[in-house]
């Protein structure tokens, strides 16, 4: 039976996103396949996506009606960082979606207040599943385990302890370890990558080769600033996937190249332009 490894875009996909997204990831994923992510995916999963989700959660609780939320996040009247704008515009599309397939007529005040519901709905869920529909087990990276589920406050706000100010921190972080360990395919892969013709590279892959020559560089009794590990993501989950797993995933931009270099497989999930699965 073939092995799937799932990348963080595919996660967040199957477990967070519409209907016609999950379709899409699911189709990617080889018929049969046994489901595994990794400890590092989980915890990217949760720095990036959710982080993200939990602030849009937050911030709800400072306008009065959902039109006012939702004007503010597509006019830029908050400075966002581009990740986080992403995931917040889909999750507009979502509810939106979730709210046609309900046909429910609510009010602006009443519309917030369903959105927040829905936030925390998926927050927890997907949450819940990530812990029970993948395995887990891998984690050569050393990543926290166990990472505590998001909760809700006394006022109503949710959030996550993820303690990443402990990134890079000599005795916290295992980080260095994995780098020991796996130096020689980090340097083919910084190597290979600084060989592509500049229409395949961008600005994510420059920082990403720094990145991995920066921690290749590093004395393994040192601290290092944990942004370094986070620029390496794409390359530590390509090189922690098993050569017997397909690598699974929406960015082929990143992981194609990455893949190539160490001689593992990637299947590729199209972004759904539809939010309901195929009839």
């Amino acid at each position: 039976m073939p092995d799937a490894f799932l990348e963080s875009s595919v996660v967040i996909g199957l477990l967070f996103r519409h209907a016609g997204e999950r379709t899409a990831c699911e189709q990617a994923i080889p018929a049969g396949a046994t489901r595994a992510c990794s400890r590092y995916v989980q915890y990217e999963v949760a720095r990036g996506f959710l982080t993200s989700l939990l602030a849009l959660h937050n911030i709800s609780f400072e306008y009065d009606s959902y039109a006012d939320l939702h004007l503010a996040a597509y006019s830029g009247q908050r400075r966002f960082r581009s990740y986080e704008m992403h995931t917040w515009l889909g999750a507009f599309t979502d509810f939106e979606a979730a709210l046609e397939a309900e046909d429910e007529a609510l009010s602006q005040a009443q519309k917030l207040e369903e959105f927040r519901a829905k936030l925390r709905g998926w927050i927890r869920r997907g949450w819940a599943r990530l812990q029970r529909d993948f395995d887990l087990s891998i984690d050569e990276v050393g990543c926290r385990d166990p990472l505590p589920a998001p909760f809700a406050r006394v006022d109503g706000r949710m959030e996550q302890i993820l303690e990443v100010d402990r990134c890079g921190v000599a005795g916290a972080c295992k980080v260095m370890a994995f780098v020991q360990q796996r130096g020689s395919e980090m340097k083919r892969v910084a190597d290979g990558l600084n060989q592509l013709p500049e229409r395949e590279s961008d600005g994510e892959t420059n920082k990403r080769i720094i990145a991995l020559r920066t921690l290749l560089r590093t004395d393994p009794s040192s601290n290092f600033k944990g942004k370094t590990c986070h620029r390496c993501g794409d390359a530590f989950i390509a090189i922690e996937a098993p050569a017997t797993h397909t690598i699974v995933t929406k960015n082929a931009k990143h992981f194609e190249p990455i893949a190539g270099l160490l001689g593992k497989q990637v299947s590729v999930a199209f972004t759904s332009k539809s939010t309901r699965p195929p009839a």
